[in-house]
């Protein structure tokens, strides 16, 4: 099973204390992979540079625990979420990701989330 993981989860581990790869461990328990699609690291390389002294330590941090994952090439040449969604799809994949807008699309597609419930567990939504 096929986890993509975006920029909002991987930041997660600064702003609450979470470990991302056990919460997805112990909600999915089957054999499963990490992906990190290549927009999604573009995105994270771009807010390291450019954004608030906070996000920039976010962003930093993000990438070098996306450095533990497989990485997967993607279209770079449209927006983060409509890639997401795309590969989601195309894989048959769960998604990892704390942004709301996006947790909806996919559920509206039957597309599996996990993303955060409370203030440091991570839920999954849909059935695998």
């Amino acid at each position: 099973m096929l986890i993509i993981i975006d920029s909002s989860m991987l930041m997660l581990p600064l702003e609450k204390k979470i470990n991302i790869s056990y919460e997805i461990e112990r909600l999915v328990q089957i054999s499963f992979e990490i992906v990190v699609p290549q927009i999604v690291l573009d995105e994270l390389k771009r807010l390291s540079e450019k954004e608030s002294p906070s996000v920039k330590q976010k962003a930093k941090l993000a990438l070098e625990l996306a450095n533990g994952f497989v990485k997967i090439e993607s279209n770079t040449n449209c927006h983060a979420d409509e890639e997401i969604l795309r590969l989601a799809l195309e894989k048959e994949a769960i998604v990892a990701t704390n942004d709301t807008k996006l947790r909806l699309r996919l559920r509206e597609k039957g597309i599996v989330v996990i993303s955060l419930r409370g203030k440091n567990k991570l839920s999954l939504f849909g059935d695998i």
